[in-house]
């Protein structure tokens, strides 16, 4: 009897697993990169059309972050851009960026893969609840914890290294950011709205506009990796003389 009810536990676990949205699939977001001058009613974040409610050291730190992108943006020889030295890009960054990733979907977990830096992103869907904090971090792609709400997947990602930016733009947050991403799948649309919680950098909690992406439905994802001896040969090369108007050898 015991044998019967726990094959019948697992069989409805299943049948619940199969209701959920899937979700595999390469995904690209829609509208492309965007990261160039950027829409004037938008000076400060990819993610948001809204002013960001900075606290004092958050405006501090945005204003010192010079991109090479954006209504700021300047000669990449003349900013300081983290992925100007060929770091990683950080998850946020890379999920606002114009470049394919791939959701892989299991019974207890999601990945992320991603064509940019060739890396991935896995988030716990089996059931723990997402931790306060994270000893062994940070990372740079976080510590992602997901559940299910009806048809969205809700994310908690914590332990985010803060060398990374949120985006191409230069917007910042510490290392007690804490951010919630909800995903919701539409036929061949997916959306994602993020919140972002970090008493540091604001003085509220602010959510995204939502971000679009398309299933792209005979895609491979690609290996687009910036390896540092390869970065170092464009900046000397192309980079670093066109900021500063030198010839290049």
């Amino acid at each position: 009897m015991r044998r019967i009810v726990a094959l019948l536990c697992v069989a409805a676990g299943l049948a619940g697993a199969q209701q959920r949205p899937d979700f595999s699939g390469v995904w690209l977001r829609q509208g492309g990169n965007q990261g160039g001058r950027g829409d004037v009613r938008n000076p400060q974040s990819q993610w948001s059309q809204e002013a960001l409610p900075f606290t004092a050291k958050g405006r501090a730190t945005f204003e010192a972050n010079r991109p090479g992108k954006g209504p700021r943006m300047v000669p990449p020889a003349q900013g300081n851009d983290p992925i100007g030295g060929a770091n990683p890009n950080g998850l946020y960054r890379a999920l606002i960026y114009g470049r394919n990733f791939e959701f892989v979907q299991t019974p207890t977990k999601v990945i992320q893969m991603f064509e940019w830096g060739r890396v991935f992103r896995q988030i716990y869907a089996d059931g723990r609840k997402a931790p306060n904090e994270v000893p062994d971090g940070p990372y740079w792609y976080g510590y992602s914890v997901g559940r299910w709400d009806g048809d969205t997947l809700v994310v908690q990602t914590l332990a985010l290294d803060n060398r990374a930016w949120l985006d191409e733009w230069g917007t910042p947050f510490s290392d007690e950011a804490k951010v919630e991403e909800r995903w919701t799948r539409t036929g061949d649309r997916l959306e994602l709205r993020i919140t972002v919680t970090d008493p540091v950098m604001y003085e509220k909690a602010w959510t995204s506009a939502p971000v679009n992406y398309a299933l792209q439905k005979k895609t491979e994802l690609q290996e687009i990796i910036f390896a540092p001896m390869d970065e170092q040969v464009f900046n000397d090369r192309i980079r670093n003389p066109a900021g500063t108007g030198a010839k290049k050898p």
